[in-house]
C-alpha cells in the first residue's frame, strides 16, 4: 500500500514525534479522511509498520531448517538464514530504520530474534554440528550485533557477499572440529 510506504519514509526521516498525519497524506497525495479509512491514528499506522517488519524477521528466523548429518548443507543453511535476514533488513531501509532502530520495541525485537537464533543453534549442537561448549545465547547475540552493525555501516555491500562473510566468520568459530582420528591422512 502506498500510504504505508509513504508513512514509513516520513517516520524514518522525521521520527515518530515529528511526523504529522498531514505530512504523510500530502506526500501520498491523498486526504486525511483517506488516511483515517485505513488507520485510526498516527500511532496505529506506526504500529502496523513495526508489526509487519517484526513478523517478517520472525518468519525468516523461524523457518524450519532441520539439522542434518555432519556436512550436509550446514554452510548453505546458515548462509540462507543470514542472507534472508539481511535481505529483509535491506529491502526497505525506511522500515528497517523504524523497526530495527527507532521503535521503542526495537531492542525487545532484537532480543526475541536472538532467542530464536539461540534455539536454532542448540538444535545444531544436539545434532553434533556445532561445538557443545559454544554458548548458543552468546552466539545469537554476536550474530545480531554483527548484523546490526553491518546494516548500519555497509548499506551498499552485496548481501550474498556479506552473508557469506558473516556465516563463515561465525561457523568457523562454532563448527565442531574434527577429532584427530577423524582427520584425513
Amino acid at each position: 500500500m502506498q500510504l504505508l510506504e509513504v508513512a514509513a519514509a516520513e517516520f524514518a526521516e522525521r521520527g515518530f514525534q515529528h511526523t504529522r498525519i498531514s505530512d504523510i497524506v500530502a506526500r501520498a497525495g491523498v486526504t486525511q479522511p483517506v488516511f483515517y479509512q485505513y488507520f485510526t491514528s498516527k500511532q496505529a499506522a506506526y504500529d502496523e509498520l513495526v508489526g509487519m517488519f517484526a513478523e517478517r524477521l520472525r518468519g525468516i528466523i523461524g523457518q524450519e531448517r532441520e539439522p542434518g548429518a555432519p556436512g550436509s548443507g550446514l554452510d548453505e543453511r546458515v548462509r540462507a538464514s543470514v542472507g534472508g535476514l539481511l535481505a529483509i533488513l535491506r529491502e526497505n531501509p525506511d522500515l528497517t530504520r523504524i523497526g530495527f532502530f527507532q521503535a521503542d520495541s526495537a531492542e525487545d525485537l532484537k532480543d526475541e530474534l536472538a532467542r530464536m537464533i539461540a534455539a536454532r543453534v542448540r538444535l545444531e549442537q544436539q545434532a553434533g554440528l556445532f561445538r557443545a561448549e559454544v554458548s548458543a545465547e552468546l552466539f545469537a547475540h554476536a550474530l545480531m550485533g554483527i548484523i546490526e552493525r553491518f546494516v548500519r555501516q555497509a548499506p551498499g555491500q552485496e548481501s550474498s557477499t556479506l552473508s557469506g562473510f558473516i556465516s563463515d566468520l561465525l561457523l568457523d568459530g562454532a563448527r565442531r572440529r574434527a577429532a584427530p582420528a577423524d582427520m584425513p591422512a
